[in-house]
């Protein structure tokens, strides 16, 4: 063996000490005489390097170059470069001679631990593939293999039947379960836990508590569970135990008699289907084969039955054919025959007249003009009608008239007023053409006030206090009167007065408003209480407005009087009388049991 540097290997261009193993004996003496005139050149003495303080800095510790050199090498065997330090000192591999002073290596030693290191970087590359062979084993078996590598499950065969569905070993059907995929992080945790417990063996929560229950001890929870239900009320119709009575009895007595009552209704049922089967083959429609209609014609006779009357009459009274006409019957007028009526069309019911809101009677009111207008404007540009005159008024008189105007302004003006003027009286003239005559007017206007296409009549019923003004019983009269109302209106002196009224909707209301708010009741009383009020100094409350209340107010479906009128009477049967023969006698009643609820007060 040889013991060569490394520096003398790199100088002579080999870079590894595998590389050097390999080289020929002529290589190895040229690095020998190289070596030799190294060692006997005469070498330079260094300069000693001094700190800042004057003294000579401390060497780190050498590395060897060897170690260096054999760094690459041991990184590439899975060794770090940590361990330079241990290859660099002499001795460091076993059996490995400490380098002489001329710095060379035994290269076979070396050698010696780079295949050492070199098994060991084998073995723990062979350990950790042997470990991620299992781990991959493991994730591909799951929870169900147990954590085990040996235990993974045995596969089942997978057994279908005619209709694609799966069988277990016994044949029965494997209910298939619908598999909810949770998608949430909590749901999938809460997942793979309850696998986990079931795998281990372990029990659901609250499971511990189970192992210690004693079912024979009863509580109050199991004893309202193990309650039976308390049964209500069941009713038994009248007459439901004879009739179940009277089945059995003829149940037994058709048993003795040997009478089978399954056969007889087999035979009815049997009757019944061939009675309906029958029934189907009537009703179904037979094919009939299409036959021309041959129509009979009747002879025609001799005279027709609408010239028998022209014919002359022979000496028996009977009409002879072929024979004279009777001129007599033939005059210059033309007979039109009477339209028979025929019955068996059906009458085109009459369209129910719609009720329009305002809304929808001004929209069609709308249409209906732009229809017109749109039609005349047609008219004028199909040259049927002339083009009206502009409409010229003394504020667009410069812009319609123009050149013309300023020419002649006074001529201009009066003839633009006599349009206006012509204008206005044509205007008025239709107005006047559409008015409804007077007695039309007042019959529209009493329609409109009696409302007698109503269903219901609105009443009211007031209590008068006092009747001896002459101007409250005018207004009361001609104000009912001109409001078309119905009723009466009763004066007794010292006993009641009552006003009883009939009418529409807005007859009644401004009928009601006359009576509370518009009619003065104490315009006499005035002067009295201003001369009494300068006598009294005393304060006191506010009278109780009386003169005038309203006793009721509602609607009925006829009304009971024809007409209005006033009555005066002397006694309380008389004003009675008055009611009862119109069948009104219960107003009577109402006022006298009538009580002013601000009394109460």
């Amino acid at each position: 063996y040889r013991v060569i540097s490394l520096t003398q290997l790199r100088s002579c261009g080999c870079t590894s000490p595998r590389a050097a193993i390999n080289m020929s004996d002529d290589e190895v003496e040229k690095i020998d005489a190289d070596a030799v005139e190294d060692v006997d050149a005469p070498q330079e003495k260094k300069r000693k390097r001094r700190n800042r303080w004057g003294q000579e800095p401390e060497a780190p510790p050498a590395i060897d170059a060897n170690a260096l050199a054999l760094a690459p090498l041991m990184g590439s065997m899975g060794m770090d470069l940590g361990s330079l330090g241990a290859l660099a000192l002499p001795g460091s591999f076993p059996g490995m001679p400490a380098p002489d002073s001329g710095g060379a290596m035994d290269l076979s030693a070396a050698a010696q631990a780079a295949r050492e290191a070199l098994e060991k970087a084998k073995r723990a590359a062979m350990f950790q593939r042997q470990i991620q062979e299992q781990m991959a084993k493991l994730k591909g078996q799951g929870l169900g293999a147990g954590f085990m590598p040996g235990e993974g499950p045995k596969a089942r065969k997978l057994i279908l039947d005619e209709f694609g569905r799966e069988l277990d070993e016994e044949g029965q059907v494997v209910p298939m379960k619908p598999q909810v995929v949770s998608t949430l992080k909590v749901n999938i945790n809460r997942e793979k836990e309850a696998r986990l417990k079931k795998i281990l063996g372990l029990k659901k929560d609250g499971g511990g508590e189970r192992d210690f229950f004693d079912p024979s001890l009863k509580t109050k929870v199991t004893d309202r569970m193990d309650r039976p239900k308390r049964r209500a009320f069941k009713f038994i119709e009248e007459g439901e135990l004879v009739r179940k009575e009277q089945k059995l009895v003829k149940k037994i007595q058709e048993k003795a008699l040997g009478i089978d009552k399954k056969e007889e209704k087999k035979k009815e049922e049997e009757k019944k289907k061939a009675q309906e089967k029958k029934e189907e083959e009537e009703k179904a429609e037979p094919v009939r084969k299409i036959e021309p209609k041959v129509m009979r014609r009747e002879p025609i006779p001799d005279v027709e039955w609408w010239d028998t009357p022209f014919l002359k009459e022979d000496q028996y009274g009977q009409k002879k054919a072929y024979t004279e006409v009777n001129v007599e019957k033939i005059t210059p007028y033309v007979e039109h025959p009477i339209p028979i009526k025929i019955t068996t069309e059906k009458e085109a019911p009459e369209a129910a007249m719609m009720h329009l809101t305002p809304k929808e009677r001004k929209k069609l009111r709308r249409l209906k003009r732009q229809e017109r207008t749109q039609e005349i404007r047609d008219k004028i540009k199909m040259g049927i009608l002339q083009p009206p005159p502009p409409k010229v008024k003394m504020s667009n008189l410069m812009r319609v008239l123009g050149d013309e105007a300023i020419a002649d302004p006074s001529t201009v003006e009066r003839k633009v007023r006599q349009q206006v003027e012509q204008r206005r009286r044509e205007h008025e003239q239709r107005n006047e053409a559409r008015r409804l005559p007077a007695e039309e007017r007042k019959q529209k206007k009493k329609q409109k006030w009696m409302a007698e296409n109503e269903p219901v009549t609105q009443v009211l019923a007031f209590k008068l206090k006092d009747l001896s003004n002459k101007r409250h019983l005018f207004k009361i009269d001609m104000n009912a009167q001109q409001f078309h109302l119905t009723g009466c209106c009763i004066s007794c002196p010292g006993v009641a007065n009552i006003v009883v009224v009939e009418g529409g909707p807005r007859a009644i209301k401004r009928y009601k408003k006359l009576m509370m708010r518009r009619i003065k009741w104490t315009e006499d009383q005035k002067d009295d209480e201003d001369d009494d009020a300068d006598d009294d100094e005393e304060v006191t409350a506010p009278k109780l407005q009386d003169h005038c209340v309203l006793v009721w107010e509602g609607i009925v479906k006829q009304r009971n009087f024809k007409n209005w009128k006033v009555t005066h009477t002397k006694s309380e049967p008389e004003a009675r009388k008055l009611l009862q023969d119109r069948s009104a006698d219960h107003y009577w009643d109402m006022l006298a049991r009538y009580r002013d609820p601000r009394l109460d007060i």
